[in-house]
């Protein structure tokens, strides 16, 4: 892969981990938001059964959406080494190279697809 094919998936890197950085900030927001509507509640102010329920689906979705959103922003930051180490783009399994189509749409893909789906494959034997 040369520089200029590098540049372009490290953008595209450094994008995504913009916008996960924003949504974490958003979602930590939510989640502060409806710990303080709790609070405000609790001081005497009847409250809907239905409502509680309610808003802790709310915070626990937006738990586990940060969760998923960390998850994600590691495998950048893991991409965003490799770049750094000129090891981005080779499958961590087979050695082989990733197709740059599968980077353009997964850009901190660590396997190839052929690596991926048995990988998908054994887990699911296991689960």
């Amino acid at each position: 892969m040369n520089k200029k094919e590098m540049k372009v998936f490290k953008d595209a890197l450094l994008k995504e981990k913009e916008r996960i950085l924003k949504s974490i900030t958003h979602l930590e927001e939510n989640t502060q938001q409806s710990s303080r509507g709790n609070i405000a509640q609790s001081s005497g102010v009847p409250t809907h059964i239905a409502d509680l329920g309610t808003d802790a689906f709310e915070k626990d979705l937006d738990l586990n959406l940060t969760s998923s959103e960390l998850a994600l922003l590691e495998k950048i930051e893991e991409s965003l080494k490799k770049i750094e180490e000129k090891k981005y783009g080779v499958c961590e399994s087979c050695n082989k190279p990733i197709p740059k189509a599968r980077l353009r749409a997964v850009p901190y893909a660590k396997l190839c697809i052929q690596c991926q789906k048995a990988q998908e494959k054994e887990e699911g034997r296991q689960g």
